[in-house]
């Protein structure tokens, strides 16, 4: 183990025995809006919060679902077995069809995807309380309709470093254990921790607004892998919570993780990080963290690239500043910047300025709509390759209850890695429901 991972893991259980006993007693308004270590909107907790919160929601262009009657049995079926076992479920189902403009020679111009995630959670130890814990398990597949997955039209067709759909290709198997952890702690009581298979792209330096499920699409719009992240894996993460605008995590997983597996901690090569966020200038409760990262990534034991570290050791550092900018926060701009070394992740460099606004004025007066532009650059770890840039917007709304339908368009300027093609548009159509 490096003495870098080494320091990163003894700063962890400092954090995780910091003294808590005045934090316990913090009063925290979003203590169960969400998931304390994470802001991705599919990170298990987030998204059994998104599933509660939007059986309770029936504004929608057309009010009655062809899903309802399903939908109802679905919910009472999930009361059922929580009443009986004590087992939270979820799922989500979320799918995209997407073409482009222009395809290398051969290559498709169109595709779809159907993205699958079941989550259950289980509390086991002080139920209610700020000091819960209990045990996650997410259940994740894919699976592509035809030859080609939209995230393949991105990266094949288009030769592009920065993509045009994350998350959509097929798995082969089709469903794998993408989360199997347990959780321990609060914002309410002042620290929380995480330890068994975990994601660390789905916890450091994430965003409500930022998940290609939910808003944007590109792999340079969605995260920040300029970052070096493994893939999900055995680790641990720990937060404190001095107060509600602060926070500082650290994590350590297993350089070699593999989400279809177990990867190989013995082999002694670790992915580590520090994280600080903070609120800068929140303006409303739901104001989101600023988050400010280091990082140092062993590399795998073979030397090869998995998830967004290209197998060779080295570090970074990489930013998320996320900013409110309107009283009711209803309008919100994120901007992203990472930065590589030692050739040590995929992105050499990226940076992104995001703007959302939701519940934009329409002509329908729909609610629970939501808005979003993005300009985005990437430069490739590749030599030879030239910088990319990509704009999106996208427009989101719910179609019928509980089924969200969202119309994008990304302009990708210069595919890193081809001089045959050097404007592309994307055209993508998605539509997700929660059970």
């Amino acid at each position: 183990m490096k003495k870098s991972s080494i320091a990163f893991a003894l700063l962890l259980t400092c954090l995780l025995g910091w003294p808590t006993d005045s934090m316990a007693q913090m009063t925290d308004s979003n203590a169960d809006q969400g998931d304390p270590l994470s802001s991705d909107p599919n990170d298990p907790g987030n998204l059994l919060q998104e599933i509660r919160q939007r059986e309770t929601e029936q504004e929608a262009l057309f009010r009655v679902s062809p899903l309802g009657g399903v939908r109802d049995r679905a919910v009472r079926a999930k009361h059922i077995i929580y009443e009986a076992t004590g087992f939270k479920l979820g799922l989500a189902l979320t799918n995209l069809n997407q073409g482009i403009s222009q395809a290398l020679p051969g290559d498709a111009d169109t595709g779809m995807t159907t993205d699958l995630d079941f989550v259950v959670k289980r509390d086991l130890i002080n139920k209610g309380q700020p000091n819960h814990g209990g045990v996650y398990y997410q259940l994740e597949g894919r699976w592509d309709y035809g030859t080609t997955g939209p995230q393949d039209l991105g990266f094949v067709s288009l030769a592009s470093a920065g993509g045009t759909a994350n998350a959509f290709s097929a798995y082969t198997p089709t469903f794998l254990s993408r989360n199997l952890y347990w959780q321990h702690g609060s914002k309410e009581a002042g620290w929380v921790y995480r330890t068994g298979k975990i994601t660390p792209d789905a916890i450091l330096l994430t965003s409500q607004y930022i998940s290609p499920v939910t808003t944007f699409l590109p792999n340079v719009g969605t995260g920040i892998f300029a970052a070096g992240f493994p893939d999900s894996g055995l680790g641990t993460v720990g937060a404190v919570f001095p107060n509600d605008r602060i926070f500082v995590a650290a994590l350590v997983s297993d350089a070699n993780a593999d989400r279809f597996n177990f990867g190989d901690i013995g082999a002694g090569d670790y992915y580590a990080a520090l994280e600080i966020g903070v609120k800068i200038l929140p303006l409303t409760q739901k104001a989101g963290y600023s988050k400010f990262d280091l990082w140092h990534n062993d590399g795998t034991k073979n030397g090869l690239p998995i998830n967004a570290s290209t197998g060779r050791d080295g570090w970074g550092f990489a930013m998320k500043i996320e900013q409110e900018l309107t009283a009711d926060g209803r309008a919100v701009g994120i901007f992203r910047y990472g930065r590589s070394y030692d050739k040590s992740s995929i992105y050499k460099q990226q940076a992104g300025l995001s703007f959302v606004l939701v519940d934009p004025a329409d002509p329908l007066r729909l609610q629970n709509d939501l808005f979003g532009v993005a300009f985005n650059w990437v430069d490739s770890v590749v030599a030879g390759s030239r910088d990319e840039y990509n704009f999106e917007a996208f427009y989101r709304f719910p179609i019928f209850p509980v089924v969200d339908a969202t119309l994008s368009y990304q302009s990708v300027i210069h595919p890193a890695f081809t001089t045959a093609i050097d404007h592309a548009s994307a055209f993508s159509f998605r539509l997700r429901t929660t059970y």
